[in-house]
């Protein structure tokens, strides 16, 4: 009956239960400015943040969300975004030198002014227009993989 319900609602969602948006207590507060540098961070959620010039460098992002988030100046150097959601993100004057986004999801993300020296894109879908504002700065070969950032943009 009625304790039942309350208990239910007391005890809260189940611990498997995913919320879109939801994630590690990471959305919704600033992390602009913040040193997140060379750390495992797989299990945290970064939708709609405000990473602004936030140092991620050398830090396991394999699979995170920054999906709609502005990261605008944000530090990912040397970092793994390995199959991360990067869609609808503004990464505009970012650093992803020596970065590794092998299958990142990036559609609609604005890349503009970024450094993507010694990047590695493999197996990244981009809009043909984002890809061609790439390669005119693509340069390199990343040092973890040994990929070219060209050949990993498909800029031919």
């Amino acid at each position: 009956g009625a304790a039942a319900a309350a208990a239910v609602l007391l005890a809260g969602p189940p611990p498997a239960a995913a919320v879109s948006g939801g994630g590690s207590g990471n959305t919704s507060s600033p992390k602009d400015f913040l040193d997140l540098s060379h750390q495992d961070l797989t299990r945290r959620d970064f939708t709609k943040n405000q990473c602004k010039q936030t140092n991620f460098s050398g830090s396991n992002l394999r699979g995170v969300a920054f999906f709609a988030a502005f990261a605008e100046g944000a530090d990912f150097s040397e970092a793994d975004l390995s199959f991360s959601d990067l869609e609808q993100g503004n990464f505009t004057n970012a650093d992803f030198r020596g970065a590794v986004l092998e299958g990142a999801q990036v559609a609609a993300a604005r890349f503009k002014g970024a450094n993507i020296a010694d990047s590695d894109w493999t197996d990244v879908i981009l809009r043909k227009d984002v890809q061609m504002e790439l390669c005119k700065v693509a340069e390199g070969t990343n040092p973890k993989t040994g990929v070219d950032t060209r050949e990993s943009l498909m800029c031919y």
